[in-house]
């Protein structure tokens, strides 16, 4: 760095106004202000991205640890995790040919504070955004998990059973024609003593008469033992829980989420959760939000201001729109099974604190190597699961934006309507749409793009009242990214790809 720029830094705290302008016509990029001339490196020295870190907060939404305490952890007893953002101010140039994106985090002339960073007209010095893909707490007492499963005939013919843990973790037995009741029990009990999905461990007892008992090592596991056969072997079996499974946070995205307002279960940000989706649960965008107000009245899911305030903070520091070119691929590469809920589990980042960078995992269901990953601490920020986005609802591809008070299917106060029309077609983004009151969004203003050209990422909408969703699944592949947005699904939408994620305003 010049001595200037060093004097500058130093004398603002830290602070530097940095900057981006992407030139839409040649589809190039320059960096700005004190960034220019300088690689993303230069990030890791400079407000606000060097104060963005994990945290553990309580449900009253005090801090009460921070990545690198002694007491900090990532498994809710010292509270959710979630990533602190520092307030920071921004300016947009509209360009006839593009756009100048700049971020101070100190007030400057000509800058605004972020949106994100008022809400009903409060000024706030943070946001906290959940570092981990939201599951769920189960409210109820909590319990170990027990099945029973009874061969009650024997093979007829030769073939396969298959027998299934922890939602989705398979296991093959083979049979003979010749197997009875008890010969079936003895094999899946030889083949079933198995370390399953995320690492809970099934206990299965000795077989008598043909009884195979299944004991889950771990509270709030609440999935089911699932007995299949696959072929014609003519054996059959039946399957009672003999303890309810429920309480603590569930570990599998099993049914039974209890989304009664107040007193019903809550929204989480934990380490080892499979996500929660729509898979076994109608978690739609409003049980999602009953579920993070469960956690306490401060609390919401992830929103549209602190998505978009995310999406400019990565496009100035990487320096362009290609997030899975230049940040990661992420969870985007896995082959669908049509059936579950596919997301991997949570907390697969950890090592990397609150750095950015991506990890390789061995897909628990296909074996395939994909990339979970964290920008800036918050972790599959894209892709995993879509992430339902809250403070924006979309009548007729024209966005209504709210800082407060989030409901579904509202277009008043404090819905804000932004006079806005979005592109009216799916395809990919090669522009946005923006005016001068409404200049921090990154939704589509044209198609014509590319996975590798303009805005990068798919845009998929619909006529009518829709909510919004963020940043693609497991099996998006280039779909998927930070600008993607699905903005086809009304509210009561629910699906096994998507899920959401706490903010704490």
């Amino acid at each position: 760095m010049s001595y200037l720029t060093d004097r500058y830094i130093a004398n603002l705290g830290g602070a530097a106004i940095v900057g981006l302008n992407w030139n839409s016509t040649t589809d190039t990029y320059t960096r700005l202000g004190a960034a220019s001339g300088r690689d993303r490196t230069f990030f890791d020295l400079i407000l606000p991205y060097i104060a963005m870190r994990r945290c553990n907060m309580d449900d009253t939404g005090l801090v009460t640890a921070y990545f690198g305490d002694s007491s900090y952890i990532e498994d809710g007893s010292n509270g959710q995790v979630m990533v602190e953002i520092p307030a920071f101010y921004y300016k947009v140039d509209i360009l006839s040919n593009g756009y100048n994106w700049w971020i101070s985090s100190a007030p400057v002339l000509g800058f605004k504070l972020h949106p994100a960073f008022t809400r009903n007209s409060v000024i706030k010095d943070y946001q906290y955004i959940g570092a981990y893909e939201a599951s769920v707490y189960d409210v109820t007492a909590s319990a170990i998990e027990v099945d029973t499963l009874t061969v009650t005939a024997g093979a007829t013919a030769s073939g396969n059973i298959t027998i299934t843990l922890d939602g989705n973790y398979k296991y093959t037995v083979a049979v003979l024609a010749s197997d009875t009741a008890a010969a079936v029990a003895t094999k899946i009990y030889s083949a079933g003593n198995k370390t399953g999905y995320m690492g809970t461990v099934w206990t299965v007892a000795n077989p008598s008469s043909g009884v195979v008992t299944f004991t889950a090592g771990a509270a709030g596991l609440k999935s089911t033992v699932k007995f299949t056969d696959t072929g014609t072997t003519g054996a059959t079996a039946t399957i009672v829980k003999t303890t309810a499974g429920a309480g603590g946070y569930v570990l599998n995205d099993a049914a039974g989420y209890d989304f009664t307002a107040t007193t019903g279960d809550k929204l989480c940000s934990v380490k080892n959760m499979k996500p929660a989706s729509g898979w076994n649960n109608s978690l739609t965008i409003v049980n999602t939000r009953i579920l993070a107000k469960n956690r306490g009245s401060i609390f919401d899911q992830q929103d549209f201001l602190i998505t978009s305030a995310i999406q400019l903070l990565y496009l100035i520091e990487y320096g362009g729109f290609n997030s899975q070119s230049l940040l990661s691929q992420g969870v985007s590469n896995i082959t669908d099974d049509g059936a579950t809920n596919m997301g991997v589990p949570t907390g697969l980042t950890n090592a990397l604190g609150n750095t950015s960078g991506q990890v390789s995992y061995t897909h628990y269901q296909t074996s395939q190597i994909t990339n979970p990953f964290s920008y800036r601490g918050i972790e599959n920020v894209f892709g995993n699961l879509y992430k339902f986005v809250d403070g924006i609802n979309i009548q007729y591809n024209v966005p209504y934006i709210s800082d407060n008070g989030f409901v579904s299917d509202m277009f008043t106060s404090p819905y804000i309507n932004s006079s806005l029309t979005l592109y009216n077609a799916n395809d990919y983004a090669s522009d946005i749409k923006v005016s001068s009151a409404f200049d921090y969004m990154f939704l589509a203003g044209s198609g014509g793009g590319s996975a590798s050209t303009k805005l990068t990422d798919y845009y998929y909408q619909a006529t009518g009242n829709m909510i919004a969703c963020f940043g693609g699944d497991w099996r998006d592949g280039s779909v998927a990214g930070l600008f993607c947005w699905s903005l086809n699904n009304g509210s009561g939408y629910t699906y096994r790809l998507f899920g959401g994620r706490l903010l704490k305003k």
